[in-house]
């Protein structure tokens, strides 16, 4: 009898996290934008060859902020797949009348350059109207094979 009642409170539950993204239509303050933007972004799930990224735009455009929801998506799949990191460590050692000073820097730097991201898919899409403007929130999927 417990099984069955938590299987229907966990059917329920995800009945409603579902409706709550499916149903929304405007977004009306921030805590509202996160909440949104966590939920939309749990059906967030990569493979090893399959990279599926969330991405958002908003502008008082409607193809702007739809533009801006891809490219935002597109740059986080370039930044996983073509990017380059630079390390740079440097540790000083110097004498004075009191003993020995110790130094260490260390610079990191990720580096996009010139990357491609063709062949990708639109998983799905959902525009909403924010203050004055649109809110686009779209999911893609690019097949790294």
């Amino acid at each position: 009898m417990k099984i069955l009642t938590t299987i229907i409170i966990a059917l329920l539950l995800s009945n409603c996290t579902n409706s709550y993204v499916k149903n929304k239509k405007t977004i009306t303050s921030p805590n509202d934008l996160m909440k949104f933007t966590n939920i939309w972004c749990d059906k967030n799930k990569s493979t090893d060859k399959i990279i599926k990224m969330c991405g958002q735009g908003w502008s008082k455009d409607l193809n702007i902020s739809e533009s801006k929801a891809i490219i935002d998506a597109k740059l986080k799949i370039a930044d996983i797949t073509h990017h380059t990191l630079i390390s740079n460590e440097e540790i000083i050692h110097k004498e004075n009348s009191k003993g020995v000073v110790k130094n260490y820097s260390k610079k990191v730097n990720n580096i996009l350059e010139e990357a491609s991201i063709s062949g990708y898919k639109i998983l799905s899409k959902k525009v909403m109207k924010e203050k004055n403007g649109w809110r686009t929130m779209v999911l893609i999927e690019y097949d790294l094979s």
